[in-house]
């Protein structure tokens, strides 16, 4: 049964790039208990919706709510888990100690870092990669161990954007299990694919194109509307149905605008965003100060595992933590 209040809930979010409309119109709620997909072709808009959705990006207009709380998420961060498409990872460092240290920003003691390590390496298919220097490991292994940092906390949250790219089917599927299990605990999900068939395993489904949401059903409900047979032919019904964004750019966002045409929190962002493209606006920013409280997201600071990080973290040797 859904939790009667969303885990996340974003109400009319606009967001502009520059003079770029990339999202319109947005509203959605994530549920405890619940996987809730964002499906569609790359550069639809996936990717914003859940960098709005983490802290990352500022929306241009409208409300954003995440476990209670409006931007920066102080609080909410503790409970929230975080794949994004680019990897945060420290590559001098051991898989362990990357888990280690990100597990720490989260509070977690040393007990529970060692029992959840090992599982959560287990179910990514890195068991046995633990010691392993990550400037080592091949682009779908630093995939699945971004992956294991998003689960390592047990969030109530859980935002991954794209977890499986570059994954085998078997692998695939056995991922989904691991993230049924995870709502089957109350945890919510929201997982952005472009894949049709895991798209399907889906309780819900949000087909996004052209920075809008043009369809909300189960899988099933979105096939049996459009009479169709394939949830491909399903997204290809409801696009159709669907005016393209750019025939609407003339409306744009309600709210006062500043003498460039744009809203003061889009002009502060587009400059904050001008920044390490590895990391994003809210990531480099680092207004909170000590990334060390677990309040923080993890991503913020990339100086502070080399001020604490031990000896041992070097690529020279050390024991693994």
């Amino acid at each position: 049964m859904l939790a009667a209040e969303p885990l996340a809930e974003l109400s009319g979010v606009y967001k502009r790039f520059s003079k770029q409309e990339v999202l319109s119109l947005i509203d959605l709620k994530l549920f405890s208990g619940q996987i809730t997909g964002l499906l569609g072709p790359s550069g639809a808009g996936k990717t914003t919706i859940v960098n709005i959705i983490v802290g990352s990006y500022l929306p241009t207009a409208g409300t954003v709510r995440v476990l209670g709380e409006t931007p920066p998420f102080k609080n909410a961060r503790k409970q929230l888990g975080f794949m994004p498409q680019s990897e945060a990872l420290y590559l001098d460092l051991t898989a362990n100690q990357n888990l280690r240290f990100f597990g720490s920003l989260y509070g977690m003691s040393k007990s529970r870092l060692d029992q959840k390590i090992p599982e959560v390496l287990n179910l990514v298919r890195l068991g046995d990669e633990g010691r392993k220097l990550v400037a080592d490991f091949s682009g779908g292994m630093k995939r699945r161990l971004s992956l294991a940092i998003a689960l390592l906390h047990d969030p109530a949250l859980l935002v991954l954007d794209e977890p499986t790219i570059g994954l085998d089917p078997k692998h695939r599927l056995e991922l989904w299990r691991g993230f049924r299990e995870r709502a089957a605990s109350d945890a919510g999900l929201l997982i952005t694919t472009h894949v049709m068939d895991e798209a399907a395993f889906c309780d819900r489904l949000l087909m996004v194109q052209d920075g809008r949401i043009i369809a909300d059903d189960s899988p099933e409900k979105l096939i049996q509307t459009t009479n169709t047979q394939t949830l491909e032919e399903a997204f290809l019904a409801f696009e159709n149905q669907s005016p393209n964004l750019n025939q609407k750019a003339d409306q744009g966002p309600p709210g006062e605008k500043t003498a460039a045409g744009f809203s003061a929190v889009e002009n502060h962002e587009y400059n904050a965003d001008k920044t390490d493209p590895g990391f994003s606006a809210a990531e480099n920013q680092n207004q909170s100060g000590d990334a060390t409280d677990p309040g923080v997201s993890p991503f913020e600071n990339q100086n502070q595992l080399r001020e604490s990080a031990s000896p041992g973290a070097s690529r020279e040797g050390g024991q693994d933590a």
